[in-house]
This record gives structure tokens, C-alpha cells and sequence, in this order.
């Protein structure tokens, strides 16, 4: 007896309901929207951002973003809101990569630091240093410059005294100043401690012990404060709230009116929009809130939209009951279809648009209308440590890495792509 597989049942199942769709006078559309979500399930779903990948044969380090951000002076090039426009769709079937787009924000990396570790890109500086974490050897962050190959410590060793299996979990540049979280064991109990130095050198400071429940990896820069989610014991959607701890150090205090919101992925933008699973009904309206100003603005779904749509303070985005991207301004208007499938968002204060468009990684600078493609390298190549998915590929990150196809680790430094 001939077994029919699962797919082929699926889309005899979607096919048969899709007739009977069109059979309808006025087809509902609820059971439309109904179809279209679950013929985007039996597609794989893509990972946000750039997956890296290393050759076993090297047993090379991959890099990787963080979530780390930087904070956005008022006269940021990025602060200028991109049009929502046709002629400023980039044809992203004929992408050129970042090297040529914006060659002057894209660096070439070593496989690892002088001592032979493996690290992670986590910010970088106004110089040619960048911020980076790495991997099993070193307690706290570095600064590395990948031309010379110099190294230096950000702290001093004396901050993990009695710290047993440290490990920094999100790390960042703030002007002067880099913060970061710091996780470990004393005394055979689990703690996260908040640490700042500045970017001369000098004594670390202190900043605060950290609740066990502190969420790793997605903390970000909110005007003179750094937040993060936090997440209480329930499960509800709305046991979650927004923790901030002053730069300049004090008590870790919630973020007035945070409770049930979430990190955007504008940096320093909280959202009333659940992250989860995208199969539930969408939400077609939402707030937006900027912490260190409290601005708040509301968002609604253009009726063309089919999901939940992610917004930044400029745009939203979100797909199509085709399931193709489109893009709209925060009250509905200005829709536009791009008519591709994939998955944008809002990064750098909104003017960059980053994600999968089709089969391609892209970084598409909304205000001025250039884009570039990440080039992977080829399929098939065995990933080898996969250390870097501890961190992921954020639109919250300042940076994207990636190995390119012959194998070079390879860095585009979004804060300097203008």
C-alpha cells in the first residue's frame, strides 16, 4: 500500500480548502488569512539576521553579533525618516554585497584573538578598536583592533575575584564608557552583576547585582540607562517587565508602565506588540514608547496586512495575506507591497530595514534607498561551534557579520554607513 507523506497531505488539505474558498460568494476572510498562515508554516522559518558559518577543517572561531546598541545623538543621520516610496525599492534579485555598497564600513577579521580564542563582535568605537567578547579563556570584554592584531582588557582581572565560570552576557559601548553584564557562580550561587569602565582604561565599577531572572544577550541603551525584559514567575503574555539601571549607577527599578511590554527592535523603543508565536490572531493596533523621553505613539495595521506587524517609530512592517512584505507608516498609510516573501525590520532608529528577503540576507538603508546583500558561505560547509547562536543575529545589534565565500570572516559596521 502506497503511504502519502505528510506534505503531499498538507497541500491536498490546503488545496481542497482553497477551492472551497473560491467556490464562496463572498469568500470570509478570516478562513483566508486562516490558509495563508498555515501555508507560511510548512515553509522552514528563517532565523532574523545572518547566519555564520565555519569550516571544520580550521576548527575556526565564528563571530557574531550581539545585541548590544548604541546610544543615538538627536542629530543622527539615522534619525532621517525614510520615505515610504516605489522609487526607492532596491531590485533585491540584483543586490550587490556590503564591501561594494559601503566599503569603507566593512572590515576583514582574523579567525581569532592573538591568544588563539574564539570571539564575538559585540560594538564597536569611533576608533579602529572593536568591542569584543571572547570565548573561554578571558573573564570581561576586549578591545581588539583586527589590522594589528592588539588586544587589551577593558577591566581588570580583579573583577571576577571569586567568580567561578564567568561568562559576559551583553556588552556595549556607551560614549565614554563600556557596560556590561557579567554571569558566574560565588560561593556555589548563580549571579549577574552589571560592571562599567571607561573606554581610556582605568578601575571597573560596580554598577549592580542583577536579579537571577535578568534576561541575557537582549540588553540596550535607552538614553542614559540601560534596559532589558524581565520576566516574572507566570506565564502570561503580560508577565514581563522593563528593568532600567542607570549608566552612572543606582538601584535597578522597573521602567513606569512597562508591564506587559517588550524591547522593539529600534533600540531604546519598547512595544505593546507579543513577540510569540506568529499563529494567533493578529494584533491590529499597538503602542510604541520611547523610555528615556517617554514619548509614547500608537501604531494600527493597514487592513492589506495579514500578521501582526513589527513597527519602529517611523514604519511598520508585516506580510500580506499572500504572505509577500509590505511596508507601512504607523497609522496604516502608505502601504506598499514589495512583493517578495521574507521578514524586515525596523533597526537604527528605523532608517535601516534589515532581514530575509526571498533567499537573500539584505541590509537596505531606507533614507537614502541603498542595499546590500550578505553572501554567505556556500551550503553544505559544516558549521563547526555554534557558540555564536548565544548572542544571535539581533536588529537591535550595531554590527552584522558573516564568513564569506572563501571563508573570510567579514564585519559591516552599520553606525558607519553614512
Amino acid at each position: 500500500m502506497k503511504t502519502e507523506s505528510r506534505g503531499d497531505r498538507n497541500e491536498r488539505v490546503r488545496a481542497a480548502v482553497r477551492s472551497h474558498i473560491a467556490t464562496l460568494p463572498v469568500p470570509p476572510p478570516d478562513l483566508a488569512r486562516v490558509v495563508a498562515r498555515a501555508e507560511r508554516a510548512t515553509r522552514p522559518r528563517r532565523r532574523s539576521g545572518w547566519v555564520v558559518q565555519s569550516a571544520a577543517a580550521a576548527g575556526a572561531v565564528v563571530v557574531c553579533a550581539t545585541g548590544a546598541v548604541v546610544a543615538l545623538p538627536q542629530n543622527s543621520p539615522h534619525r532621517i525618516a525614510p520615505v515610504i516610496s516605489p522609487d526607492r525599492i532596491p531590485d533585491f534579485a540584483r543586490l550587490a554585497g556590503p564591501e561594494v555598497v559601503w566599503p569603507d564600513a566593512v572590515r576583514r577579521l582574523p579567525s581569532e584573538l592573538p591568544d588563539g580564542s574564539a570571539y564575538q563582535v559585540a560594538d564597536t568605537t569611533d576608533g579602529d578598536d572593536l568591542l569584543v567578547v571572547p570565548d573561554g579563556r578571558a573573564a570581561g570584554p576586549l578591545f581588539f583592533n583586527p589590522d594589528t592584531g592588539a588586544a587589551r582588557a577593558v577591566a581588570t582581572a580583579s573583577v571576577t575575584d571569586g567568580l567561578n565560570a564567568p561568562q559576559v552576557t551583553a556588552a556595549r559601548v556607551a560614549g565614554d564608557r563600556v557596560v556590561w553584564f557579567l554571569k558566574g557562580r560565588r560561593e556555589g550561587n548563580t549571579v549577574r552583576e552589571a560592571w562599567s569602565a571607561l573606554v581610556a582604561g582605568g578601575q571597573a565599577t560596580h554598577l549592580a547585582d542583577l536579579p537571577a531572572s535578568a534576561t541575557d544577550g537582549r540588553v540596550v541603551l535607552a538614553g542614559d540607562a540601560m534596559i532589558w525584559e524581565q520576566y516574572g514567575p507566570g506565564q502570561g503574555q503580560d508577565d514581563v517587565v522593563i528593568r532600567r539601571l542607570p549608566l552612572a549607577g543606582g538601584p535597578v527599578t522597573d521602567v513606569p508602565g512597562s508591564r506587559g511590554y517588550w524591547l522593539s527592535t529600534v533600540p531604546g523603543w519598547i512595544t505593546s506588540q507579543y513577540p510569540g508565536t506568529p499563529f494567533g490572531e493578529p494584533e491590529r493596533t499597538g503602542t510604541l514608547i520611547e523610555v528615556a523621553t517617554g514619548r509614547r505613539l500608537q501604531w494600527k495595521a493597514n487592513d492589506e496586512m495579514e500578521s501582526t506587524v513589527a513597527c519602529g517609530p517611523q514604519w511598520c512592517t508585516g506580510a500580506t495575506v499572500g504572505g509577500y512584505i509590505a511596508l507601512q507608516d504607523l497609522d496604516g498609510g502608505s502601504y506598499l507591497d514589495l512583493k517578495e516573501r521574507g521578514s524586515l525590520d525596523p533597526s537604527l532608529d528605523g532608517r535601516l530595514a534589515i532581514g530575509g528577503v526571498g533567499e537573500r540576507n539584505v541590509v537596505w538603508d531606507r533614507g537614502s534607498g541603498k542595499a546590500a546583500v550578505i553572501v554567505q558561505q556556500s551550503s553544505g560547509q559544516d558549521i563547526g561551534d555554534t557558540s555564536f547562536f548565544r548572542y544571535g543575529s539581533d536588529p537591535r545589534s550595531p554590527v552584522r557579520t558573516w564568513r564569506g565565500a572563501d571563508g573570510t570572516l567579514m564585519m559591516l559596521d552599520l553606525k558607519r554607513l553614512w
